[in-house]
């Protein structure tokens, strides 16, 4: 049997999310590119996928630590 990863967000977002990171990479010059290994075990994933749209935009630079997506239920 293959190997199992135990993710912490619904698996639909974890997905999405994915998808997002693939989307915003294609858009980033190389140098800059977001690692989506660092964030896939985040709890937050609403936050995440915010950034990650600020990013897109332009409004963001770059993404916080992964910890920080880890505070689900915590204020910003």
């Amino acid at each position: 049997m293959g190997e199992t990863v135990k993710i912490n967000m619904p698996f639909d977002k974890w997905c999405k999310l994915q998808k997002d990171f693939e989307r915003v990479n294609s858009k980033l010059p190389e140098n800059e590119k977001l690692d989506f290994e660092k964030y896939k075990y985040c709890v937050d994933w609403g936050r995440l996928s915010f950034d990650l749209h600020g990013i897109e935009m332009g409004a963001f630079k770059r993404l916080k630590e992964p910890e920080f997506y880890n505070k689900k239920g915590e204020k910003y």
